[in-house]
């Protein structure tokens, strides 16, 4: 295998100048999963609301990047909080927002400089500052972890931010960060240094977080309730809804019969696959598919000596009928989880990535590591005889996931290998695989993991996938080639690389990316429209439209299915 991954990186050096991510239109639709109209009649509804009451589902506390949980959260902390460009890391293409410009003025991509906005205002009424940027940053590189300090702490680790200028700002990494424009700068919400700099643990911060975006949080019980009214001193112009009230329901089925029954105008969670067809003559609800760029994949414990076997995992690889999911639990509304990993809508991810499903090989590579059936009961052991059992750890709370868990045990049968499902609640779920007991486990993915270049390469900073970098000298020489990369280009191409090794020898398995379905009440509001990586529940859906241009779509285009 080594001299096969060495004329990849061959054939990488040699094309140079590959740049599919950096071409793609980031306000196109996502190549495979289009945004657009399944209900059978298009409304035309207000385009503006005094109120709305929106469901919302994923356990959230306060409202800040310390406290809002589950990455199905972000939106909401992105209508209060802004960055310093937008919308995400996930387009290969930032936008100006708080800052005007974002450059790099070094030859190694290790320096860069953000010019601030002026003019903007926090929702207390004082002026947005160099200085709040400056302590941001600074406060996510030296202080307590959350979900994006390690684009500040990790991948890149930026070890200097300075003001350089009465707007702008200087950010300085020992090593080449040639995508800070694209990913960092993109994702970290910027916080004001008056409400945070004498908070002694920012997890414990229970205020209403003030911010410069379109809504403040004016009132909220954490798990419960979020209120929200629009900044009237928004920079970006007079947001389209009045006020948003987000009420946590927790339950699917309880969040679709409330939205059916006009308890709430919207579900920011995703619409079962099987209600489309039930709800798309509805006259009350509007049916819409928006890129989510979401996945659902097979996570295996690492830590279990059994798959550092690298041909073990390939050899599972390909016991994995990902079509099969696709048609069996989602009912053909997703792409198949054959196309790997990282997602195959984001413009990271190398065209035409491709994982086979291949019983017959599968049979044959398990052979090869030793896996055989040697006590006859019809299932294979492991190379020293002991028998297995796989547990597939997976949330009640989650039934298409427990569906997908009875199909694997199916697909894994089809090649002898014993495995049963293990449905827990919830807080078992994390804590069996927080814990690393369990073999398998079948979850979520959010397009934070499986559409962000950095966050790919971060991964390997957990301490299992740092077993595969010690055990695999092609994958560390990859992720090595990576970091040395002083070009957006050259990194890209070093990725692409990697992505080939990845789903040659997979530390987990994908098994579907959902469409992204999503309903509402139109006769409520009728003005949203897709970004990629947040379907139709995100801030851009509640601003003017031109402060929304050059990065969402329309999702009123019949897609006739």
């Amino acid at each position: 295998m080594f001299s096969r991954m060495g004329g990849v990186l061959a054939a990488l050096v040699m094309m140079g100048g590959m740049q599919p991510a950096m071409a793609q239109d980031d306000a196109a639709p996502s190549v495979h999963t289009l945004a657009g109209l399944l209900s059978a009649e298009n409304h035309e509804g207000p385009k503006s609301a005094s109120h709305l009451t929106i469901g919302i589902w994923n356990t959230a506390a306060n409202i800040t990047t310390y406290t809002i949980g589950n990455s199905w959260n972000d939106w909401v902390l992105y209508t209060i909080s802004e960055k310093l460009l937008e919308p995400s890391p996930y387009l290969s293409n930032g936008h100006p927002w708080l800052a005007t410009e974002v450059v790099q003025v070094d030859d190694e991509g290790r320096i860069w400089e953000a010019e601030i906005r002026q003019g903007v205002k926090w929702h207390d009424g004082t002026d947005f500052t160099a200085d709040d940027v400056v302590f941001t940053y600074n406060l996510y590189l030296n202080g307590p972890a959350n979900r994006w300090t390690h684009h500040v702490s990790d991948v890149p680790r930026i070890e200097s931010i300075t003001k350089v200028g009465p707007y702008r700002v200087r950010f300085e990494a020992p090593r080449p960060m040639p995508n800070f424009d694209l990913v960092t700068a993109p994702e970290m919400p910027i916080l004001q240094q008056k409400q945070w700099e004498g908070v002694e643990d920012p997890r414990t911060m229970m205020d209403p977080v003030i911010g410069t975006g379109p809504y403040k949080i004016v009132d909220y019980k954490a798990d419960e309730y979020y209120q929200l009214v629009a900044f009237d001193d928004y920079w970006g112009g007079k947001p389209t809804v009045d006020e948003i009230t987000l009420v946590m329901i927790k339950d699917p089925q309880t969040m679709f019969a409330a939205l059916k029954s006009g308890e709430i105008d919207a579900a920011a969670r995703a619409l079962p696959p099987e209600l489309v067809d039930e709800w798309k003559n509805d006259p009350a609800i509007e049916i819409v598919q928006a890129p989510t760029m979401w996945g659902t994949w097979m996570q295996m414990n690492l830590n279990d000596p059994l798959f550092n076997d690298r041909e073990l995992r390939y050899a599972i690889s390909l016991a994995v009928d990902g079509d099969a999911m696709v048609e069996r639990v989602m009912l053909g509304r997703a792409q198949s989880g054959k196309h790997g990993w990282p997602h195959l809508d984001s413009t990271w991810t190398k065209p035409g990535l491709q994982v086979p499903f291949d019983t017959e090989q599968s049979k044959a590579g398990l052979d090869a590591v030793g896996m055989v059936d040697t006590d006859g009961d019809g299932f294979r052991d492991k190379p020293d005889g002991t028998p297995i059992d796989f547990r597939i750890v997976v949330s009640t709370n989650q039934p298409l996931y427990v569906r997908a868990a009875e199909i694997m045990v199916e697909q894994l049968a089809a090649v002898g290998l014993k495995s049963h499902v293990e449905a827990v609640d919830a807080a078992t779920f994390n804590n069996l695989t927080t814990d690393g007991n369990y073999e398998f486990s079948i979850s979520e993915i959010t397009p934070h993991g499986l559409a962000d270049q950095d966050q790919y390469m971060q991964f390997y900073s957990g301490a299992q996938m740092k077993k595969l970098l010690e055990s695999e000298p092609e994958r560390l020489e990859l992720y090595n080639k990576w970091w040395e990369s002083k070009t957006r280009e050259e990194r890209q191409n070093w990725h692409f690389a990697l992505q080939d090794y990845e789903n040659r020898y997979p530390s987990r398995f994908m098994l579907w990316y959902p469409d992204g379905l999503f309903a509402y009440r139109w006769q409520s509001y009728d003005n949203y429209v897709s970004t990629s990586g947040y379907g139709i529940y995100q801030k851009y859906s509640f601003l003017q439209d031109a402060a929304r241009q050059g990065f969402t779509v329309p999702v009123d285009q019949p897609l006739g299915n």
